[in-house]
């Protein structure tokens, strides 16, 4: 599992193993780092020109309200301390009346508020290092809690400088005064964990989150009772669906996510259901809900700085894979018509501190646009034959652009004996496929041959109901090729009750058997198979 290193309050504030809360005493290495670079400007700390100045009073309440974190843990160290301590900072400090300092106050009085405070108000004012406000300055800052803002000449962010009341210098660093409260952008991933309309989705990526310990970079202090005990421990965020659509909490990433709204995802969630029904399967409704809900997300999320770089031609979700066979998640003309991205679907945005969320006024993709695909089982594996009798078998590989890598070649013992073939067909979904079987001409293998004799076969569908139970499903009729080309021969169409997706076993077994009556001489016993292909149905095509 990959992992990020959560970059909380003020970057894993190590500074918080005080042995003297009095002396605000750091590690060297701290020091050393974000040691104090202003100390020949003036001889008062940040803290004290804050409370001097008069107007900022409401930010100085906030200020000695907040407290430094360590590993998601308060510490008796406020952000008022650290201010007056011997490390460089740079203040922007909104003057009284510019901001709701109230509601603030009462976010405070508890430990995941003052948590949350902290980083949205109190470390969105604050950064390390020196930051001038000048003619020639722009660029980006980043603060505490590692969003980066703009500056400009005159503006931090969008908000104007007070007036002659910047690059004010304290012996710990530079305080600037603003007309305002600094905006706390969310990321992507904070967007959608922490704003109520966005937890219909948000609720199921935190529902995976998880902190663990990084042992690499956290200091060990020795053992005690046969566990190594650690006098800075650093943790990691971790979730597996990072893994699986992207690290959309990343600050420097430039993501764009589609969220449709709750009305709209309750109806594809529900449908995307149907599709991940795993019957009696153990923790089947776990196994439901995770793969609904990934076959859905996964195609809302985009990186601008990969898949978008086309834009008006295409664009792709961070799940595409360019090494799969079948091309999937691909979407064209984005930003046109009944495009992905265009005004049919999109309705408003909302600015992120690693990109944008595009809210969705409708759903627009389709089932087989991002989840019910045909599924292809490559019947030259070896492993996919689960029986077989009166036959045997060679394995061949071909290139060509009809045929999907090789086919197995189906050889018959006796010149009258009619062989079956059972195969496992590994991730159909639940729901209502035409089951085919693609043939090949003799003239694959050899292209002087001159056997143009079809193949005839019927065959027998295997599977499991939602009460656990094996049943089979006999297709009446016979099926023929045509042996002068490559030919998908419709079996027949099912319903498949239960799917076995994501798991070690299948559930579905596609038997052929071979149906050529003795006194049948024009047809041929052996077959070239290329491979099973399920083909979904939808809704409006199964009558």
């Amino acid at each position: 599992m990959e992992t990020n290193i959560i970059r909380v309050t003020i970057r894993n504030l190590f500074i918080l193993y005080l042995s003297s809360i009095v002396t605000l005493g750091c590690s060297d290495t701290w020091d050393e780092h974000y040691g104090n670079q202003a100390s020949t400007l003036s001889d008062v700390s940040l803290l004290q020109l804050i409370e001097e100045e008069g107007d900022l009073n409401d930010f100085l309440s906030i200020l000695k309200n907040t407290y430094v974190y360590n590993n998601n843990h308060p510490t008796d160290v406020s952000f008022a301390d650290l201010l007056d301590a011997d490390q460089t900072f740079t203040v922007w400090a909104p003057r009284d009346g510019t901001f709701n300092v109230d509601s603030l106050l009462l976010e405070c009085a508890t430990e995941n508020g003052d948590s949350l405070c902290a980083q949205h108000f109190t470390q969105n004012h604050i950064a390390h290092y020196i930051a001038n406000n000048n003619n020639s300055n722009q660029g980006t800052v980043m603060m505490l809690n590692s969003k980066y803002l703009n500056i400009e000449p005159g503006y931090f962010h969008g908000i104007s400088y007070a007036a002659g009341r910047s690059n004010i210098a304290a012996k710990n660093g530079l305080l600037h005064i603003i007309e305002g409260e600094l905006p706390y952008l969310y990321n992507v991933y904070e967007g959608i964990t922490t704003l109520d309309d966005y937890l219909h989705i948000g609720s199921f990526f935190k529902s995976y989150e998880e902190l663990e310990l990084d042992e690499d970079n956290s200091v060990q202090s020795g053992i005690i009772d046969g566990e190594i005990v650690y006098s800075d421990s650093v943790l990691r965020r971790s979730n597996i669906l990072f893994n699986r659509i992207d690290f959309i909490n990343e600050e420097d990433s430039n993501f764009i996510m589609l969220m449709p709204n709750a009305t709209t995802w309750e109806k594809v969630y529900t449908e995307a259901e149907s599709h991940f029904n795993y019957g009696a399967t153990n923790k089947a409704d776990s196994l439901q809900n995770y793969y609904a809900n990934l076959a859905l997300i996964r195609d809302l999320v985009y990186n601008r700085n990969i898949g978008c770089q086309h834009m008006t031609d295409s664009v792709y979700s961070t799940s595409y894979d360019p090494t799969e066979d079948e091309i999937h998640h691909v979407f064209y003309k984005p930003l046109e018509t009944n495009g992905i991205f265009s005004s049919t679907y999109v309705t408003d945005s909302m600015e992120c501190s690693n990109g944008v969320i595009y809210n969705l006024s409708s759903w627009p993709f389709d089932a087989q646009d991002i989840y019910f695909f045909p599924v292809k089982t490559e019947t030259e594996i070896e492993s996919i034959i689960t029986t077989y009798s009166d036959c045997t078998f060679n394995y061949r590989t071909v290139v060509t652009d009809s045929v999907s890598d090789g086919y197995l070649d189906i050889v018959p013992n006796t010149s009258s004996s009619n062989w079956k073939v059972q195969f496992q067909v590994s991730d159909v979904l639940s729901g209502t496929y035409d089951i085919c079987a693609i043939v090949l001409p003799k003239t694959v293998y050899n292209t002087s041959s001159r056997d143009f004799k079809p193949n005839k076969f019927v065959a027998t569908l295997t599977y499991e109901t939602e009460d656990g139970i094996t049943e089979s499903q006999d297709f009446s009729n016979e099926c023929t090729n045509n042996a002068y080309c490559v030919d998908t021969v419709l079996i027949g169409r099912f319903d498949i009750p239960v799917t076995s997706y994501g798991q070690s076993s299948a559930k579905v077994y596609l038997q052929l058997e071979c149906s050529i009556a003795r006194r049948e001489t024009a047809y041929s016993r052996e077959m070239y198979l290329d491979c099973l292909y399920f083909k979904p149905v939808k809704d409006d095509e199964e009558e």
